[in-house]
C-alpha cells in the first residue's frame, strides 16, 4: 500500500448544530473520496467526542458517519488509534463496522518508511494527573462499572463531562504550545522513525526533522485538514467537500 490518509480530532457531537452538520457532511464526502482510491485510512483518535459501547447499545447520533465508515471498511483498510475521548472502542467497531482497532500507539512500515502513530494524549511532560486518570478510565473494572449505568444516563453524562473538560482546558491554555509533542516526535525520529503522526493538539503540523517528519492532521472542525503520505512523501491538505487543497501550517502561540 503506497497511499495512507491520516485524520484526527473530528470530535463529532462536541459543537453547535451548524458546525456538527458541516463536520459530518465534509467527513462523509471525504470518506467517499477514499472509497474510490487505492489507499487506506488511519484515524488518529477523537473521531467522536464520546464513544462508549454497551453490550447491546451504541450511540445513535453518529449513524450516518458510522454507516459510511462501514462502507469504507468493506473495501479498504481502516485503522482506528484510540484517543482520549473515544478509547472505549469495542467489538461493535471491529466486528460490525470492520475497523482495525489500536488501543494505544501503532507502529508500522510502508514503502520502506517506519511510522509511529499515536493520539498523543498524556505526552505533556508535566501532565502527571492526566496520566493517572488515563489508567483509571481504561481499567476493565471501571469500564464494567460504567456499563451498569443506563445509556440514557451514561452517554449524556459523559458528554457533559467532556464539555466541562474542554472549557476548563481552554481557559488554561491561552499561551498554548505543542513544543512537548514536537520534541517527542523528534526523539522518535532520532531513534529511527521516518514519520511520527500525533493528534490531540488540534494544531496541524508538517515539520521536517533530520530524515523524518513530525505530522499532525489537526482539528477537522476548523480547516478540515488531513495528512496524506504517498510513496514516502507527506503532504498536508484541507478538504472543502469536493477536493483537497494544500494547506500551510503555522506554529501555535507559545512555540
Amino acid at each position: 500500500m503506497g497511499k495512507i490518509y491520516f485524520l484526527s480530532d473530528v470530535h463529532l457531537g462536541a459543537h453547535s448544530p451548524e458546525l456538527e452538520k458541516l463536520k459530518e457532511e465534509r467527513l462523509i464526502s471525504f470518506f467517499h473520496k477514499i472509497i474510490h482510491e487505492d489507499a487506506e485510512l488511519v484515524i488518529v483518535g477523537d473521531l467522536f467526542d464520546f464513544w462508549f459501547e454497551y453490550a447491546h447499545v451504541v450511540p445513535r447520533m453518529h449513524f450516518r458517519v458510522v454507516g459510511k465508515l462501514a462502507d469504507l471498511a468493506s473495501t479498504k483498510t481502516v485503522r482506528y488509534v484510540a484517543g482520549n475521548h473515544d478509547f472505549w472502542l469495542d467489538s461493535f467497531m471491529s466486528n460490525e463496522v470492520g475497523l482495525i482497532l489500536h488501543p494505544d500507539e501503532y507502529v508500522t512500515e510502508n514503502d520502506g518508511k517506519r511510522f509511529f502513530i499515536s493520539h498523543g494524549d498524556g505526552l505533556l511532560k508535566n501532565d502527571y494527573g492526566y496520566r493517572l486518570l488515563k489508567r483509571i478510565l481504561r481499567s476493565r473494572f471501571n469500564i464494567f462499572l460504567y456499563r451498569l449505568l443506563h445509556p440514557d444516563i451514561g452517554v449524556p453524562f459523559a458528554l457533559f463531562c467532556s464539555h466541562l473538560s474542554r472549557s476548563s482546558a481552554g481557559k488554561k491554555t491561552k499561551a498554548y504550545s505543542d513544543r512537548d509533542y514536537r520534541e517527542f516526535a523528534f526523539a522518535k525520529i532520532d531513534r529511527g522513525f521516518d514519520f511520527v503522526i500525533l493528534g490531540h493538539t488540534h494544531w496541524a503540523a508538517l515539520q521536517p526533522h533530520k530524515q523524518g517528519f513530525y505530522l499532525n492532521p489537526g482539528f477537522w472542525g476548523k480547516n478540515f485538514t488531513y495528512i496524506v503520505v504517498e510513496k514516502g512523501k507527506p503532504q498536508l491538505f484541507s478538504w472543502n467537500g469536493s477536493e483537497g487543497r494544500v494547506f500551510s501550517p503555522q506554529l501555535p502561540p507559545g512555540n
